[in-house]
């Protein structure tokens, strides 16, 4: 497979195994300005097109989305074992933690922070 960067790929491929994915992954980084410190698994997929629901105003009805993951890295992003502060005082990992699950979390108080517990209403 040809991707853009291809001429620019370092280092040898490596396999790696995804979690959730039951087939090894072709694992390539590239020396390219807006794709450093990014590695990109390669895993066969059996379709990269999406239904746009009916209820869209979209002016299409399909989508193509190539992509498995983020690429983004946003700071506030945290990862599974974070160690999230329940609102009964004990910790749980992010991963383990579920809707309506009462939790701390800050809110700003005039130019301070202060934590207040808060209930969870979506999961990714």
């Amino acid at each position: 497979m040809f991707v853009r960067w291809s001429n620019l790929t370092i280092g040898g491929e490596e396999q790696r195994r995804l979690p959730g994915y039951r087939d090894e992954a072709v694992v390539r980084r590239f020396d390219a300005p807006e794709a450093l410190q990014t590695r990109f698994y390669e895993v066969r997929a059996r379709s990269i097109l999406n239904r746009v629901p009916e209820q869209s105003r979209m002016p299409f009805r399909w989508t193509i989305n190539p992509y498995r993951g983020c690429s983004h890295a946003c700071s506030y992003c945290l990862a599974g074992e974070t160690r999230i502060l329940m609102a009964d005082g004990r910790s749980r990992r992010l991963a383990d933690i579920n809707v309506g699950d009462a939790i701390y979390w800050t809110v700003r108080d005039g130019s301070y922070r202060r934590l207040a517990p808060t209930q969870v209403l979506d999961k990714w």
